[in-house]
């Protein structure tokens, strides 16, 4: 059997647009790849070039992208319509393991965009509810223009624990203010609990400090790393991270495996 070539690329139509901030869309693109939740794609446009992009979701063979126009890349393919092909390759990366929370409370943090990671995984276990103790997530955002998902939050507040902070609200907020560590300091976080967390790096490394506070192990948090991702298959070391290829060991990762490089300035 010949395997796949892990660079071919594969012509995909977008069948709809939303946009989800001024420079923020989210895309619901058919395709016959198969992921799992946690998994990301490098999505290319051609004469531009590609951008690593978590999978945000699934439903039969649509996928979803949250995109933001932050560079050369996402600007173009932000530019896209509904009806254009893009050209991706993938699924990269391991995967949430949502049953090692079987039996637990599962505690998912996002911040910022970082909630497209998270995104696919919480509908997972909305699905799945009764196989845990509770289902929190929390969300960190910087105002309220910069929210994303806004028409699910009715559903998501229905179904699950789920909380959102803002930074820097204005009127229209009447929720919690403040950064996402203050919402986990007054959130019920049980000590065995398992937390899957995905958000910029200070997030990440002051989340952990009030996780531990409650009693939380190293062992059951899993942050997805957001680091620039090349070749996806570990071959170019542009991700490396110690002694791990992000693209190709993670993006996931248990912090006690990270926590020494995490914590390195120059890492």
């Amino acid at each position: 059997m010949i395997a796949q070539n892990p660079y071919l690329l594969k012509k995909c139509r977008i069948i709809q647009k939303i946009r989800e901030t001024e420079d923020t869309y989210t895309f619901f693109i058919e395709t016959d790849i198969q992921p799992v939740a946690g998994q990301y794609n490098m999505i290319y446009y051609f004469g531009v070039g590609e951008s690593p992009i978590t999978i945000a979701g699934k439903e039969g063979s649509i996928i979803q992208h949250t995109i933001r126009a932050a560079g050369d890349v996402t600007s173009h393919i932000d530019s896209l319509k509904e009806g254009d092909f893009l050209y991706l390759r993938g699924p990269y990366g391991n995967r949430w393991e949502i049953e090692k929370a079987y039996g637990k409370q599962l505690v998912l943090i996002s911040g910022g965009l970082g909630f497209a990671a998270i995104k696919w995984v919480m509908e997972e276990a909305i699905k799945q509810k009764e196989n845990f103790k509770g289902v929190l997530s929390l969300y960190g955002s910087k105002n309220y223009d910069s929210l994303l998902y806004r028409y699910d939050y009715d559903r998501w507040f229905s179904q699950i624990d789920f909380r959102i902070t803002l930074d820097n609200p204005d009127p229209r907020w009447k929720g919690h203010v403040g950064l996402i560590t203050e919402l986990i300091k007054k959130s019920d976080i049980e000590k065995d609990a398992v937390v899957f967390m995905c958000g910029p790096d200070p997030m990440v490394k002051f989340s952990v400090i009030e996780l531990q506070k409650k009693g939380v192990s190293l062992q059951n948090i899993y942050p997805s790393m957001e680091r620039h991702m090349k070749c996806s298959v570990g071959t170019c070391g542009h991700c490396m991270f110690g002694p791990f290829f992000v693209c190709k060991d993670g993006p996931i990762f248990s912090y006690s495996q990270i926590k020494e490089f995490f914590e390195r300035k120059e890492v």
